[in-house]
């Protein structure tokens, strides 16, 4: 006669099985799976078939989906598609992990090695890149929930940076101002502009002379609203910051600094408009426009 062993006997006998055989038993998930190393960061996020706002919109994602990286350039991603396509994506709505390869780098408060460190890191160091700037830097998260600025000519990502650094270290660039020197100049050009604006208006604060595109088609700004005609600009929050009021005297119209790219750096703006064809006829303009309380 077979004794019924108790459930005590039974979990004794599968763990000296296991000791003695050297079976493991694998989690319900595949051990080899990696985790997603590129996600969508915006509620909805258009794709197009070419690197700029002036290609069409020829798809989409929605926030959280893995996305297939193949290269980075000039701020913008290109990305595989499930059918083998093809598509590109603008950096700041993609966030990516990627990983230090030199001993020490600095991190800095803008995408240019003028600007102030904030913060180092070490090889091997994991980061997490929240926005891929026009000019090769990246923007990554810190352990405070600030942000910072790294050159990502010294990151590995599963995407190729082909980004052309050979320029890294000439400070008399543009595009290479420190946040100090960009907010003085943005206050030179305030105190000129103070005698304007009581003429026009008593709310105007400010005016200021900045170089004008458009765009369309996009779902949602970097401030999470609804991008809308005659209302959206994007801009560079260092010096207009989100929330900001301006009106355009060349639209006859206020607008509202709710959305950013990475291309809008310094006396920027990129305005919201309806079609690509509008955005066309736009072109790029020097205007004049006006802060408001």
């Amino acid at each position: 006669m077979i004794k019924k062993l108790t459930s005590t006997a039974v979990a004794t006998l599968t763990i000296l099985t296991m000791m003695n055989t050297g079976a493991v038993f694998a989690d319900s998930k595949d051990a080899n799976e990696k985790e997603p190393v590129a996600l969508v960061n915006v509620e909805k996020l258009n794709i197009r078939s070419g690197p700029s706002t002036s290609y069409d919109i020829i798809g989409s994602f929605e926030k959280e989906d893995s996305v297939d990286l193949i290269s980075i350039k000039d701020g913008w991603y290109k990305i595989k598609l499930e059918d083998g396509k093809k598509a590109w994506t603008n950096g700041q709505y993609i966030t990516l992990d990627g990983e230090v390869t030199v001993d020490k780098l600095n991190v800095r408060k803008g995408p240019a090695i003028t600007y102030d460190i904030v913060d180092t890191k070490e090889k091997e160091d994991k980061v997490k890149i929240v926005n891929s700037d026009e000019n090769g830097w990246y923007e990554i998260e810190l352990s405070d929930g600030e942000t910072g600025f790294i050159c990502g000519k010294y990151i590995e990502t599963e995407a190729e940076n082909k980004h052309d650094y050979s320029d890294l270290y000439n400070t008399n660039k543009d595009t290479s101002k420190s946040t100090s020197s960009s907010k003085s100049s943005v206050k030179a050009k305030s105190t000129k502009a103070s005698t304007k604006s009581k003429k026009s208006s008593s709310n105007v604060v400010s005016t200021m002379t900045v170089s004008a595109t458009a765009y369309a088609g996009d779902s949602i700004t970097a401030t999470g609203t609804t991008p809308k005609v005659g209302r959206t600009i994007a801009v560079d929050p260092s010096i207009i910051p989100y929330g900001t009021r301006v009106y355009i005297p060349a639209l006859g119209g206020t607008y509202v600094a709710e959305d950013c790219g990475g291309g809008i750096k310094g006396n920027r703006i990129d305005i919201f408009m309806g079609s690509e064809s509008q955005c066309n006829s736009w072109g790029v303009r020097s205007i004049e426009i006006q802060i408001l309380k």
